[in-house]
């Protein structure tokens, strides 16, 4: 999926920039015959907010979408025009970078851009789904709803990133506080130790030469593993490609015991939630199962929804086409049949985007109380591979006295 840019006019009306997204230049035409828009120049394809670009921090914007969507999602419902609607918003802003924000989105509907079309050209600042389903609350006329659903989705989507990371401060504490530990015992308490063989003029035994090894490795070349991982990367990618890189590291995720089901059902919770949102503003399914694909990140589980639309196309039924798929949740397909067959597949989509992410938050909890006795272990078999070692020196040196 890429975004295609173009000069275009309606008939009787200026040529103006347009930018459209779709998988092939020529779905970017038809898309834009469909709105009754003549191509006039095509000017490339653009980047979106500099993907396939190596960064190593990513900069701020300091723009907070959640906010302008919670600002945007009372005055739509209220019946404001949008752009007066924008204007309110850019008025009350007491941030300058989010007023400046705003304010351009408004001389983007003066220009005569699609609110869709402002939200793509404004790369990453916005969720994936996000210019999607704008778009299809433009299409459907029905806009006000699509953006109450989608400020309720981003405050799920928040929410629950907020769990994620309120339930992992205390595990990472843990963590830094057991790596101090680890490092102390090898930079400082195992050097000083070896120091006591050397004035002695004792040779050091065994199970010490290997303590001093490992603390030499840690002392002066730790730099050396970091600088190893990212040379390889870089190599791996220069290669075989980024995407190629991403499909391995996307399988190795899959594969880690616990956490592998809970990235793929992070991927469930956004596919099901971004279909019962469309479903339930009468978004053709077709174009709504293609939507809904383009906001899994994970390769590997996108992989297995690409055919999704040609059997829909071939006349088979929803939850038939998501039956065995290894990555949708067993409770989901009795269930979406259930609402095929009595015609509430919106509101049956809901409710299983609610069970998943309350599973989820269960598992994402209990992860997390696991890996809590599994650092303390960690930490308590380096002291004791520390003290063992010492007591063994300890007792050769006995020996030989």
């Amino acid at each position: 999926m890429g975004l295609y840019k173009y000069m275009a006019a309606a008939s009787g009306e200026k040529a103006r920039e347009i930018l459209i997204e779709a998988d092939n230049q020529n779905e970017a035409l038809s898309k834009l015959r469909s709105r009754r828009l003549k191509p006039v120049q095509y000017l490339g394809e653009a980047s979106i907010g500099g993907k396939g670009k190596f960064q190593l921090f990513k900069k701020s914007s300091g723009i907070d979408t959640f906010a302008f969507t919670r600002q945007l999602t009372p005055l739509l419902s209220a019946y404001i025009p949008l752009e007066r609607a924008l204007g309110i918003i850019a008025d009350s802003s007491e941030d300058p970078r989010q007023k400046a924000f705003v304010s351009s989105m408004r001389q983007g509907l003066h220009e005569g851009k699609k609110f869709s079309e402002l939200v793509r050209s404004h790369g990453n600042l916005f969720p994936d789904y996000y210019a999607n389903l704008i778009e299809s609350g433009e299409e459907s006329g029905c806009l006000p709803e699509v953006l109450v659903q989608l400020y309720k989705f981003m405050g799920e989507s928040k929410d629950l990133k907020g769990f994620i990371v309120s339930s992992a401060i205390y595990p990472s504490v843990i963590l830094c506080v057991t790596l101090i530990v680890i490092v102390l015992l090898f930079t400082v308490f195992v050097p000083k130790f070896a120091k006591i063989f050397a004035d002695m003029g004792r040779e050091t035994p065994a199970s010490l030469n290997r303590l001093i090894l490992v603390s030499a490795i840690a002392k002066w070349a730790w730099w050396m593993i970091p600088l190893a991982i990212i040379g390889a990367r870089y190599l791996y990618i220069k290669v075989n490609g980024k995407t190629a890189y991403e499909v391995l590291t996307s399988k190795w995720k899959l594969k880690i015991p616990l956490l592998g089901r809970i990235i793929s059902d992070l991927e469930m919770c956004r596919f099901i939630r971004t279909l019962s949102i469309m479903t339930s503003n009468h978004v053709e399914i077709i174009r709504t199962v293609k939507i809904a694909g383009r906001v899994i990140h994970n390769p590997i589980v996108a992989a297995q929804f690409t055919n999704i639309a040609s059997r829909l196309k071939g006349g088979e039924k929803l939850s038939a086409t998501l039956l065995g798929n290894p990555f949708v949740p067993k409770e989901m397909v009795p269930m979406l049949r259930v609402g095929e067959e009595s015609g509430n597949v919106g509101d049956m989509l809901v409710r299983i985007a609610d069970n998943l992410e309350a599973d989820t938050r269960a598992k994402i909890k209990r992860l997390l109380a696991l890996f809590e006795p599994l650092i303390i272990l960690l930490l308590a078999g380096a002291v004791l591979t520390v003290v063992i070692s010492i007591f063994m020196a300890m007792m050769d040196l006995n020996a030989i006295s």
